[in-house]
């Protein structure tokens, strides 16, 4: 008999126990100041709540109890974008009902670059009796929505100068504008272009702007100056904007915009030989073969040729017109080019200069011009023909002389 009732006392005992540890803290009342939270915020949030299940009555008041809460993030979301400054709280005594009721209030930090959305925390409450934990933890879960979104920059309004850009273009303008249309102020704002391999800074701020404030709402105008390499393959290029800002509080952030730069098709005309040879003193022929590389097609090819002042040479026709050209097509330019007969024995080079139009059914009507070489081999010097027909003309006279003289010996006969 006296074994039951020791069982009875310790299941009675057991299921007090587990009633204690099973207490949890019920929501009352929770406020947030601002009502209306925006990324970048310091909000006060305010929660009242008591605590449920069976709990001691001797608790409360008595000076050797004493009850705790701590508040954290409960999700990864605000681990990363909150910071709470105050985990403890502060009691507020003017909205106390009865002992059994906690008021506290915590003060967070909401980041500028935190996204709109539902922040999840977690309360948790621990009895202590003589600064020695009793009983289990209890939780108290809560959302706080923000609604809107901090500090939000972006590259707007974007544009180029010419509109289409092609390959061998320098000095290539980019405009655009830096925007917050976000709650929240920005400031020591910088932008950084980051170009694609084929395409270069034009100068050497490396493209790098210095921006400054720009408040919620405002924009800043930001230009940019690029060069387009010759044999850029025509495409959509990725060009990416690295941002770097604080907020207000100084806290510093990153952000990285990327948009599309677009290269369109041009002509590529390239010398891909030349043959030529002459004799001082003579007239040589230079065959220039030229070829469209590119990919649009290349429209009143001309090839023109160029001679320094002293290069012992003279030609009366310095261009020869070619035409159109289809990419991979090729042509030949000819010049008739007299070599001075006091030219040194030796390869010249030349200077070839050559024009075309871009592929006016492409809407392509620039104009394009290549700065190229050619080669003239002068191999030897060529006969003096004065000098032969001076000592033909001596042999006939001579000729001529002695038949005269034979015939007035016939005629004294």
């Amino acid at each position: 008999m006296k074994n039951k009732i020791m069982l009875l006392i310790i299941f009675i005992l057991g299921m007090t126990y587990v009633q204690i540890a099973s207490a949890d803290l019920q929501l009352n009342s929770i406020q947030f100041d601002p009502a209306i939270i925006a990324a970048g915020d310091e909000v006060d949030i305010v929660v009242q709540f008591n605590e449920v299940g069976i709990t001691s009555e001797d608790k409360i008041g008595n000076k050797d109890y004493t009850f705790e809460v701590i508040l954290e993030p409960d999700d990864t979301l605000t681990e990363e974008y909150v910071t709470i400054q105050d985990a403890k709280g502060d009691d507020v005594k003017g909205i106390i009902f009865g002992g059994e009721y906690y008021n506290r209030r915590f003060r967070i930090k909401v980041m500028n670059n935190a996204p709109a959305g539902n922040y999840e925390f977690k309360l948790i409450g621990q009895w202590y009796y003589k600064g020695k934990k009793e009983g289990s933890s209890q939780y108290l879960r809560f959302k706080m929505p923000v609604k809107k979104e901090g500090i939000i920059l972006d590259i707007s309004t974007y544009e180029t100068v010419p509109a289409e850009v092609r390959p061998g273009e320098n000095y290539v303008k980019i405009v655009g504008f830096v925007e917050n249309t976000g709650e929240k102020d920005a400031k020591v704002v910088e932008v950084n272009l980051k170009l694609p391999e084929g395409i270069d800074s034009s100068y050497t701020n490396n493209n790098r702007i210095w921006v400054g404030r720009v408040n919620a709402g405002e924009n800043k105008k930001l230009i940019f100056f690029v060069d387009i390499d010759d044999v850029v393959k025509p495409d959509t290029y990725n060009m990416d904007y690295h941002i770097n800002y604080m907020d207000v509080d100084d806290n510093q952030y990153q952000k990285t915009i990327t948009l599309p730069f677009l290269i369109k098709e041009r002509p590529y005309i390239e010398v891909v030989e030349s043959v030529g040879e002459g004799k001082a003193g003579e007239t040589a022929k230079l065959y220039v073969k030229v070829k469209n590389t590119g990919t649009e097609s290349a429209e009143a090819v001309d090839v023109r040729i160029l001679k320094q002042s002293s290069q012992p040479f003279n030609f009366d026709v310095r261009s020869d017109y070619i035409g159109e050209l289809e990419p991979e097509e090729e042509g030949t330019a000819i010049f008739d080019i007299a070599v001075n007969s006091d030219a040194e024995i030796k390869t010249y080079d030349f200077k070839v200069l050559i024009r075309s139009k871009g592929d006016s059914d492409e809407g392509d009507d620039n104009i394009y011009t290549y700065n190229r070489r050619a080669q003239l081999k002068v191999t030897g010097k060529a006969t003096n023909k004065l000098l032969i027909y001076g000592l033909i003309g001596g042999a006939i006279l001579i000729l001529l002389i002695i038949i005269n003289m034979i015939f007035k010996r016939r005629k004294r006969r």
